[in-house]
This record gives C-alpha cells, structure tokens and sequence, in this order.
C-alpha cells in the first residue's frame, strides 16, 4: 500500500473536519434543544402518528431561515442543528473543490477534469433540490 499523495492528505483533514464540526453543531443543536425544555419524543412522534395538532416545530429550508434563527437571542436550537447539516453537506464539496486546486497545481490535468465534473455535478443536483 503506498503512502498518501498530498492530495489524498488534504481532501482527508476537509472531510474530517467538516464531518466533526458537523457532528459537533448537530450534538450541541439537540442538546440545547433538549435544555430549552423542548417536547419530548414521544410527545412528537404521537403527533406525527395520530396527526394531532400541536406545539409546531420549526422546519429550516432555506439558508436565509437558518441565518435568521441563528441570528435571534437565544439562538434557535433547531437552527443549530440546520447549519450541522449544511456543513455535512457542504462538506464533501469542499473536498472536491480542494482537490481541483491541488490537481490543478500538481498540473495533473485529467483528474482536474473529473474533479470539476464531480463538482459541477454536486451543484447542478443542489440546485435542482432548491428548486424543488
């Protein structure tokens, strides 16, 4: 097995980093949310199954109601958890866009030409789940 290319080092730190700041955002979202006296479980999963009506919870879509939420004092708990998601998913992106750069700069072109299509291929399929 040969040893990591420079590349392969730095895509790995992203995604590791990326994933614990995710998984960190989501634990402290659920915690703060569980401290702010929050419904309980079985509370939200009987209203889900016997479609009572009760408290709402919030539901982020968009960045814009994440930025708001988090921008309230105190922050939305919720929110928190919503911007440990968009981390996950912003993450592997980053990957692929860090490794273009190192591709490019190594003068590796045909694997800068795959990691641009990868990447063209991740936004085109963000974007088309924002447009519903």
């Amino acid at each position: 097995m040969s040893a990591p290319t420079a590349v392969e080092r730095t895509v790995g730190r992203v995604l590791l980093a990326g994933g614990l700041l995710s998984i960190a955002l989501v634990v402290a979202g659920l915690v703060a949310y569980a401290w702010q006296g929050a419904p309980h479980v079985q509370d939200i999963v009987g209203a889900v199954h016997a479609r009572q009506s009760g408290p709402g919870l919030d539901v982020y879509t968009t960045l814009g109601e994440v930025r708001r939420a988090l921008g309230q004092h105190p922050p939305d708990a919720l929110a928190l958890t919503a911007l440990g998601l968009v981390c996950l998913l912003a993450t592997p992106v980053t990957g692929v866009a860090l490794a273009i750069v190192a591709f490019w700069r190594q003068g590796d072109r045909e694997y800068t030409a795959i990691a641009t299509a990868i990447l063209v291929m991740l936004l085109v399929s963000f974007a088309l789940a924002a447009a519903g």
